[in-house]
């Protein structure tokens, strides 16, 4: 726990911490002694989990209200964090965005870009390069199962989440020079408001749901020692069978699988919970 703490502390970055992975991030971060600052859009949540995290864990709980599809948010971020030492950032927050791709809106789509790609890749940026003058530190990337290929019906989710898997694993290469832990999360179906809200029956498709605290753990026991890492045994098959198949086939298969899921006639919505993210990261 020391170690953990000397390593990543003493101030951890979660995004989207108001509910879902994030607040499980969160809170499993606090657990192991570090202090958080906790970023997400509902104050009253963030009130919430500071108080419990305060009480429970003794750790100081910073909150910060923001919408990180403003292109001066992360600017803030930097600014009302600058008297602290920032030894891991966890940009977790994203939405999804359901149905086919020339249905949904352009300003869904360009929302979702900069919440799942833009932001992430700013934290990086800014707060990778203070660890990397200090020597340690760490970045947790959240991806998701559907990065590891085309995802016909959220094509644009999926794209967005491939960004973040591909910046990862070149990351954890170019800065662990640098003494960086950089590991990105690769969740499945997880039980978040997000999945929930989505028109789909998940139970006809063969993908078993985890908890938000399940897929915290997984990635914070990969940090350090991994580049990627999926959560679930079925979700780990799914994300590798590309090396055993051509690539066309997982993308059909999803593509059947999400197609036959909805519930109804769609045309694409977007997911509406940004400060957490969704069900598959």
């Amino acid at each position: 726990m020391a170690e953990f703490r000397e390593k990543y502390g003493p101030w951890a970055i979660v995004t989207g911490a108001s509910a879902g992975i994030g607040r499980a991030m969160a809170t499993e971060l606090a657990a192991r002694g570090l202090n958080i600052i906790a970023i997400a859009r509902r104050q009253t949540l963030l009130d919430t989990l500071q108080q419990e995290l305060s009480e429970n864990y003794g750790v100081e709980v910073r909150t910060i209200r923001a919408d990180l599809t403003d292109p001066e948010s992360i600017s803030k971020i930097e600014l009302l964090t600058s008297d602290l030492e920032i030894g891991l950032v966890v940009p977790n927050a994203g939405m999804e965005l359901s149905g086919a791709f020339i249905h949904t809106s352009l300003e869904d789509n360009e929302n979702m870009l900069k919440l799942n790609i833009t932001a992430p890749m700013q934290m990086a940026k800014v707060f990778g390069a203070k660890m990397a003058a200090r020597g340690h530190g760490g970045m947790l990337f959240i991806s998701s199962l559907f990065g590891y290929q085309g995802i016909p019906h959220v094509a644009s989710y999926a794209a967005t989440k491939a960004y973040i898997l591909s910046l990862g694993e070149a990351l954890h290469v170019e800065m662990k020079t640098s003494g960086v832990d950089v590991t990105v999360l690769s969740p499945g179906l997880t039980s978040t408001d997000m999945p929930a809200n989505m028109p789909l029956d998940f139970s006809k498709i063969p993908i078993f749901s985890q908890s938000p605290e399940q897929v915290a753990r997984t990635g914070i026991k990969a940090l350090g020692r991994k580049a990627t890492v999926v959560s679930g045994l079925l979700n780990k098959f799914y994300a590798w069978e590309n090396r055993l198949l051509p690539r066309h086939f997982p993308v059909a298969l999803f593509g059947f699988l999400i197609g036959r899921a909805f519930k109804r006639d769609h045309h694409g919505s977007a997911g509406n919970n940004p400060d957490s993210a969704p069900m598959a990261g």
